[in-house]
């Protein structure tokens, strides 16, 4: 690195920083409100240290862009970045290669396993199209199957928030069924939501 502090902004090893980050917190987006927060004297001593010195091995990216140079004792609640190296020392060639990025904090896998099921799998399952493919006691079967995997996960989330949290029940919109028919069927699905 050169004795200018300005210089570093226009580093290669920078500008790969500077990707990884608006990857992972997309609401940060390239302009002067990102320039402001980011390009301090304090970011660009770390950022120095990061790609020279040996012995600082990681660095935490909040979304405040506040980069720390050490792992915390205990981790934010917010999602952050981090950006860990496995060689000594960074240079433009192996700054790809010699890094481990990871994304922390924030939602939980399970939390995203329970919104990609609700707005991914759901619609997938209760299409009519795909229920008259599969047949009746196939669909049956699949339909009961999905409501107690996602009555599981609904619970298990509230289980890591320390929260008590119950299902909803997932209606089944059969439209050629009649009033009585379907009247049941909710009941049904909703003593199912409640045993689980």
């Amino acid at each position: 690195m050169s004795d200018d502090p300005a210089s570093i902004w226009d580093d290669p090893r920078v500008n790969f920083v500077v990707q990884c980050i608006q990857s992972t917190h997309s609401k940060l987006s390239p302009g002067a409100k990102f320039d402001k927060l980011f390009r301090t004297e304090a970011t660009c001593e770390i950022l120095e240290q990061f790609f020279s010195d040996g012995t600082l091995k990681c660095i935490l990216v909040p979304e405040n862009l506040k980069i720390v140079a050490a792992m915390p004792n205990r981790l934010p609640k917010m999602k952050c970045l981090a950006i860990s190296k496995t060689h000594d020392e960074l240079t433009v060639d192996n700054i790809r290669s010699a890094t481990f990025i990871a994304e922390i904090g924030g939602m939980s896998s399970f939390e995203h396993l329970e919104l990609v099921s609700k707005n991914v799998l759901l619609p997938v399952l209760s299409n009519q199209t795909n229920k008259l493919n599969w047949g009746d006691l196939t669909s049956r079967e699949i339909t009961n199957c999905f409501h107690s995997f996602m009555s599981s996960s609904t619970i298990l989330c509230g289980h890591m928030k320390a929260e008590t949290r119950l299902p909803t029940p997932l209606f089944d919109d059969d439209k050629s069924s009649s009033d009585e028919k379907s009247s049941s069927n909710r009941l049904s699905l909703l003593e199912g939501t409640i045993l689980t």
